[in-house]
């Protein structure tokens, strides 16, 4: 080979290399920054940038709530970093310290003439993983331990809907339609379709270990804690019926269809809410469509400010591979039995809102409260 052929060769291989490294060098990495809740606070920094950038990253918090810190531990805000590979920096908001108040978002909902009530910020949802693909537990009453994660949804609005029809021990996504009495305790797992025979001695399971909330820890996404076990429990029917027909509030508005973030669903609103907040029509009417009150995520997060509950219209699970009537019906569990077989159920769809009672082994959304002290 001549020594000419071999010079090219060589100055072949150094523009490749030199072109590799100048790739290299040049290449651009993306850096994420997002919020845990956007309705506590933006972020701002994000963007594609060269490696060895020094880039700032800020936590902006909104009216009543403040910055705490980021998912990596550091507090400073704003913060400097280099920028080294693609990185995600998610910042934690809460509420604001207001001298042991109660926090905005938790106003009282009267559920008995004597019982007022705080809602928890979303449906109830389970994972064997947390989502993922590592098999998790969590504290049950009594310090035990049970297998897989519980938390709240983290936006009210949120249904698993049709996925709820995966529902099996080993299924590692999320599930938001439940048997009765399924909070793991006595074998009574989330995960079970058929319980026909629910070793409650045909009794009530409110207060019991039967009950999700009490059996349970649960991580709350707004708090971005886990709340241990017996901080929150499940209402009554003749609770549910008292909230939604009954109890007098000052803006005479129990509740109301809505779509909220393209959901449907029903808002319920608290006992002082005022309508100087927002207009909602067609109110307290069992019979209204939801199209009466159509609302943007931006108008949501002033209404959940101000104590608004909403409960989409999840649908329900019938046996392991049946869902049905996701975003028109909405069926919300009690505690209260009404057969060795039956409970009885909160429910609303185009036409009513009412209860009724049904085999405990239909899969229906649960909705946690605690009570107000």
């Amino acid at each position: 080979m001549s020594k000419v052929f071999n010079k090219k060769i060589c100055f072949i291989v150094a523009i490749v290399v030199g072109v590799f490294l100048l790739n290299s060098c040049q290449k651009e990495f993306t850096i994420t920054v997002v919020s845990n809740d956007a309705s506590m606070g933006t972020v701002t920094g994000g963007g594609a940038y060269k490696k060895g950038t020094i880039i700032k990253l800020e936590a902006i918090a909104k009216s009543g709530y403040q910055f705490e810190k980021w998912t990596d531990g550091k507090t400073s805000n704003p913060r400097t970093i280099t920028v080294e590979e693609n990185a995600i920096y998610t910042a934690i908001f809460v509420m604001e310290d207001n001298g042991g108040e109660k926090p905005t978002y938790e106003d009282a909902f009267s559920v008995s003439a004597t019982q007022k009530v705080y809602f928890s910020p979303g449906n109830l949802q389970w994972s064997a993983t947390n989502g993922g693909y590592t098999a998790t537990t969590h504290e049950v009453i009594n310090n035990g331990l049970e297998a897989g994660t519980w938390r709240f949804s983290p936006n009210q609005w949120d249904t698993i809907g049709a996925n709820n029809k995966y529902i099996s021990a080993t299924y590692t996504g999320w599930i938001d339609l439940f048997g009765l009495g399924t909070s793991g305790y006595n074998n009574n797992y989330p995960y079970i379709t058929s319980i026909t025979s629910l070793d409650c001695d045909n009794n009530d399971i409110s207060g019991t270990n039967y009950d999700w909330g009490v059996y349970n820890a649960i991580y709350n996404p707004k708090t971005q804690t886990i709340d241990p076990p017996d901080t929150w429990r499940t209402l009554t029917i003749d609770e549910w019926m008292y909230l939604l027909n009954t109890r007098i509030t000052s803006s005479g508005i129990r509740y109301a269809k809505a779509n909220v973030h393209g959901v449907n669903g029903i808002i319920i609103v608290p006992d002082n809410w005022s309508t100087s907040v927002y207009t909602l029509f067609r109110t307290n009417l069992a019979d209204a469509d939801y199209i009466y009150n159509i609302i943007n995520n931006a108008d949501w997060i002033n209404l959940e400010v101000e104590g608004c509950v909403f409960l989409p219209a999840s649908g329900y699970r019938y046996g392991s591979s049946f869902v049905n009537y996701v975003g028109y019906n909405g069926n919300y569990w009690s505690t209260s039995l009404c057969g060795r077989d039956e409970a009885f159920f909160m429910y609303f769809d185009l036409s009513d809102v009412n209860w009724n009672g049904y085999l405990c082994e239909q899969g229906y959304s649960v909705r946690l409260v605690k009570n107000a002290e």
